[in-house]
């Protein structure tokens, strides 16, 4: 700060009020930008600090003040003292009146100075803060260098105290805030720019223009950043930006006038997934990410769905011509349309079954991996469970055939086909479902005979069908199964008795769970038929 130090002692000590305003007119307009705008924020911080310390001394015995600027700055705070003297006040009063005539590139060190000695007077003049909120409306445009001292300004001060006042006129302030953290990452510091920014946006003079604004920046800046390479820099403030829009706008009753923003704040989150997913893994995403997600999917009442698709040509792509950024992308809508698979229509339920069918054969395993694996097969099973049912009817005879031919060298467990198998089968109404009964049967049956290591394999893979065919007995339309428990009493009379236990065991949990209430009597009866049958008592 030596370049200032003759102006510093006049602002700070001068009392002829004229010549302290053509003091620091003079600094603002010999300004250049090759010098630091934080040595001139400093520069203010000391005059403002200079000219209250003397109040200190005013009230204050001589042996309790503190003797170094910055605790007598940290004092003046604390008590809210107003500058010594009348003098004092003129003074400062001169140096804001200097600052608020500036004029283009003068602006931006008035700027920096008036936040300095904002700073330093705190809540002692209620002036400075809203000239050195005016002054950012003026000079915000001209340098990143101006946003980054609004954002130190507002740290010391608190957000909350200047968002109000940096709001609306256009979103000037908040334009340039979001190109500085979103357009050039490394200028300013990522959280507490975020601070102020998120609070600009919940600032009640900002306009839903505005906001529109940063959204489009925002989803400039994610799209950018996956085409370089899937890079991490700045995407917990993107996350934060866009939670606080949606908590602004999109938390409430829906408005049709939202619509078209709503598909760029999720296809925002979309594509900053792949950075989520490397950075964080699946199972603990961020916060802000978590609360961005629920509310997206909340507000929608599904009807811009459609626009996803248009957003990501790779949802319509096949895995192997999707590179592995991209990929993560279809995982968060894979996720994503499940949540939304009970608001939309049939049209739209038919594309997501045909986005999920490229992801579910036993070739995604390999690329783009098992979690698109188990992501399209339960957004399959959504479908298969939704109120449309000539949608669920359509997909469930190619669904269930797909299943079973992938148990169970093709990545399909047993655990998995049990509950695939039995969700195709409730969607299929009438005779159609018993067909469905018989062929998993009929697989069973294969899986017999055979001795030694191949006869093992076949007695757990027959063991582990049956017990799929008994799950059957909650998904079969009523008036099914008496014929379903008619062949599986048939074929567990010749089994082992320890596949027989299992299969009985199992059967009963579910008449104990999972089965309706008209179905449980006969079953129930059934079962104690099977143990008074087929069971030697002695080993039950």
């Amino acid at each position: 700060m030596n370049e200032y130090r003759a102006s510093a002692r006049i602002l700070a000590t001068g009392t002829a009020v004229n010549i302290v305003a053509e003091v620091a007119r003079d600094l603002f307009e010999q300004w250049q930008p090759s010098e630091s705008l934080y040595a001139v924020m400093h520069l203010g911080q000391y005059i403002g600090t200079t000219r209250v310390r003397r109040a200190l001394a005013a009230q204050q015995q001589d042996a309790l003040i503190p003797r170094n600027t910055v605790d007598s700055a940290a004092q003046c705070a604390a008590t809210r003292l107003m500058p010594s003297s009348a003098s004092d006040t003129l003074a400062v009063q001169a140096m804001l009146r200097a600052a608020e005539d500036t004029r283009g590139q003068a602006c931006v060190p008035a700027l920096a100075f008036v936040g300095g000695l904002a700073v330093a007077l705190n809540n002692v003049s209620s002036r400075a803060v809203p000239v050195f909120a005016d002054l950012a409306h003026k000079a915000c445009t001209t340098t990143p260098e101006a946003v980054g001292v609004c954002v130190e300004v507002a740290a010391q001060l608190g957000y909350g105290k200047i968002a109000e006042l940096l709001a609306g006129r256009d979103g000037a302030v908040l334009n340039a805030l979001a190109g500085a953290v979103f357009g050039e990452p490394g200028v300013l510091d990522l959280e507490k720019a975020c601070g102020l920014l998120t609070e600009i946006i919940h600032a009640r003079t900002t306009t839903f223009a505005d906001a529109r604004r940063v959204v489009y920046v925002v989803h400039a800046r994610a799209i950018s950043q996956l085409l370089l390479g899937n890079c991490f820099v700045g995407t917990l403030a993107m996350l934060r930006v866009l939670e606080s829009i949606l908590q602004r706008y999109f938390s409430g009753s829906r408005d049709p006038s939202l619509d078209d923003l709503w598909p760029v704040v999720t296809d925002s989150l979309a594509v900053l997934y792949p950075s989520i997913l490397r950075e964080f893994g699946r199972d603990s995403p961020p916060d802000p990410f978590r609360s961005a997600c629920s509310l997206a999917i909340s507000y929608t009442d599904g009807s811009h769905v459609d626009a996803l698709f248009a957003c990501q040509p790779c949802l319509l792509s096949a895995p192997s011509d999707v590179g592995m950024v991209r990929a993560g992308v279809v995982l968060f809508y894979l996720d994503f349309f499940e949540h939304l698979v009970p608001k939309l229509s049939a049209p739209l339920l038919s594309r997501l079954a045909a986005l999920a069918a490229r992801y579910v054969g036993s070739d995604v395993l390999v690329y783009p991996g098992p979690m698109w694996f188990e992501s399209a097969h339960a957004l399959i099973l959504a479908v298969l469970e939704s109120d449309i049912r000539h949608i669920a009817v359509e997909i469930a005879p190619w669904y269930s055939d797909l299943v079973l031919d992938m148990y169970p060298d093709q990545g399909i467990s047993a655990d998995l086909l049990r509950i695939s198998y039995t969700a195709a089968v409730r969607a299929i109404p009438g005779h159609a479902a018993w067909d469905r009964a018989l062929v998993l049967l009929r697989r069973a049956d294969h899986y017999t005979g055979g001795g030694g290591v191949r006869g093992e394999i076949y007695a757990v893979r027959r063991r582990e069908l049956l017990l799929v065919a008994a799950e059957l007995l909650t998904a079969v339309p009523a008036e099914l199964l008496p014929q379903l428990m008619f062949e599986l009493r048939s074929r567990l009379v010749e089994e082992k008795w320890s596949i027989k236990r299992a299969v009985v065991d199992h059967c009963q949990d579910l008449v104990l769970v999972r089965a309706d209430v008209a179905r449980k009597p006969a079953l129930s009866m059934w079962i104690w038929q099977l143990r008074a049958d087929i069971f030697d008592t002695s080993k039950l």
